[in-house]
């Protein structure tokens, strides 16, 4: 009996893994359609999100999806976001490399940049519910190399 609850224990958590990825490609798949519409129905109503770039953490849907996509597509109209290397997958979280760039158009801080193209490396860690909803991402990347190639530094 014990052994056939462990071998059930471990296949479930076989088959969850690739829902967790299956889940996350359509995530970034909303974001490469630049659809704020639909990357807003992946976020689950508690969820928190952490920037590495700002050292803030926000939290509730409602805040995190408008600051998310602000941050990201609100100055890069042409933005991508990709998978680039490494998944690391431990039940339902998921931890990834990837490449964002773009060309930024806007204020980073009090300074003005106008058509500066970009391309940063990054890791991020996301939690996804049973429902399938991001509780918990968690994005770090090099700030200093975004700085750099924006001209601020």
């Amino acid at each position: 009996m014990k052994k056939t609850i462990l071998l059930l224990a471990c296949m479930s958590t076989l088959y969850a893994q690739p829902k967790v990825e299956k889940i996350l490609d359509a995530y970034m798949q909303a974001w490469a359609e630049h659809n704020i519409t639909k990357i807003d129905t992946f976020y689950d109503q508690n969820v928190t999100w952490y920037d590495l770039g700002t050292d803030t953490t926000i939290r509730g849907k409602t805040k995190m999806s408008k600051a998310i996509t602000d941050t990201f597509m609100g100055y890069v109209p042409d933005m991508y976001w990709a998978k680039s290397g490494d998944v690391f997958i431990s039940d339902n979280t998921i931890t990834y490399e990837w490449v964002y760039g773009g060309t930024f158009n806007g204020k980073w801080g009090d300074k003005i940049v106008k058509n500066k193209k970009f391309s940063i490396k990054g890791i991020s860690t996301t939690t996804i519910n049973k429902e399938g909803k991001i509780t918990s991402q968690k994005d770090y990347y090099d700030v200093y190399g975004f700085m750099a190639q924006l001209g601020l530094l």
